[in-house]
C-alpha cells in the first residue's frame, strides 16, 4: 500500500468551519503529480454527492457509498408519504442498513428551512468521514477523505442566506402573480 507522506503533510487543514478553501482543481493537480495512476483514479472517483461510479476493492469508498445510499433511503422514506407516493420504488437496492441514520434523516427533515436541513446533512456526512478517517494518516484513504471533505465544504460555501431569500421571493412573486 502506497504512503503519501509529502502530499498529505502539504495539505492545508480542513475544518468544518473553514471558509477559505483550497481550490479542488489545485488539490487534484498536486495529487496527480504524486499519486500512482490507480490511486489517482480512486481519488477522482470519490464523489461526495454522486453515487454512480464504482471502484471495487476500495473498502472506504464502498462504505461511503453505502452510508450515503442508506441516508438517502431514509430521506426517501420520510419524503414519499408527504407526496402520497410509495417509498419502495425510490429506494436504492442492496444497501446495508445503518443504525442511527433514521434519526439523522428525521432531524434534518424536521428543520424549518431547507438550508438548515442541508447544513445538518452536510454535518452528518462530515461526522461520518471522521469515523472513516480513524487509522488513516498518509495513505490513499486519507486523501480520499480529504477530497470528500473538500467537496462538502465547497457545497456548503454555495449557501448564501441573502441570495436564497431573494431567489425565493422572486419565485414566489412569479407564482402569486
Amino acid at each position: 500500500m502506497s504512503q503519501y507522506y509529502y502530499t498529505v503533510a502539504s495539505l492545508p487543514l480542513l475544518l468544518y468551519e473553514t471558509e477559505q478553501l483550497p481550490a479542488g482543481g489545485t488539490f487534484l493537480a498536486v495529487c496527480q503529480e504524486h499519486l500512482s495512476r490507480f490511486d489517482f483514479e480512486l481519488l477522482t472517483g470519490a464523489v461526495a454527492f454522486g453515487l454512480d461510479r464504482q471502484f471495487p476493492g476500495c473498502g472506504l469508498l464502498d462504505k461511503w457509498r453505502n452510508w450515503e445510499k442508506a441516508l438517502r433511503n431514509e430521506l426517501v422514506k420520510l419524503r414519499a408519504p408527504k407526496k402520497d407516493e410509495e417509498s419502495e420504488k425510490y429506494l436504492a437496492e442492496n444497501v446495508e442498513e445503518i443504525i442511527g441514520l433514521g434519526e439523522i434523516a428525521r432531524s434534518a427533515f424536521s428543520q424549518e428551512s431547507p438550508l438548515t436541513a442541508e447544513e445538518a446533512l452536510i454535518r452528518a456526512r462530515w461526522n461520518y468521514l471522521d469515523e472513516l478517517e480513524v487509522g488513516h494518516y498518509f495513505d490513499i484513504e486519507k486523501l480520499i477523505i480529504y477530497y470528500l471533505r473538500l467537496q462538502l465544504l465547497e457545497r456548503k460555501a454555495l449557501f448564501d442566506r441573502e441570495k436564497g431569500t431573494a431567489r425565493f421571493k422572486e419565485i414566489y412573486d412569479r407564482i402569486v402573480s
